[in-house]
């Protein structure tokens, strides 16, 4: 497998883990240890707020959801900018828009930083 198919592996182990609750889809996306997610939701008057959590917490609530099969997600792009470093923007059900920061670990594409921005 080339370098463009493993990062889109990972993002949709990223998506589908999320979105399917599946703890073992979310942990082989995410170098977890070493990932954060930070992102900007609106708060109840519309301004953004920005929000910071280390990726072991994040996926421990994603885990515990419903599955919500029925959402969608596109790959908009890849940027590979190194043989150990790439970017990929993600819309996320049409909702948000997410910057991953990948990073080649021990030989496999694992998303390092999570940045999103609710529309």
């Amino acid at each position: 497998m080339n370098d463009l198919e493993a990062i889109k592996n990972t993002v949709f182990d990223y998506f589908d883990g999320l979105r399917l609750a599946d703890r073992t889809r979310l942990e082989r996306a995410f170098a977890i240890d070493a990932g954060h997610m930070k992102g900007y939701l609106k708060d109840a008057h519309g301004k953004f707020a920005l929000s910071v959590r280390p990726m072991h917490e994040v996926i421990d609530t994603w885990a515990k959801r419903e599955p919500t099969p029925d959402m969608h997600g596109a790959i908009l792009s890849v940027e590979i900018y190194s043989p150990v470093a790439a970017t990929v923007l993600f819309d996320f059900n049409g909702v948000f828009t997410d910057a991953l920061q990948l990073a080649k670990v021990d030989d496999e594409w694992r998303i390092v930083n999570k940045f999103y921005v609710n529309r």
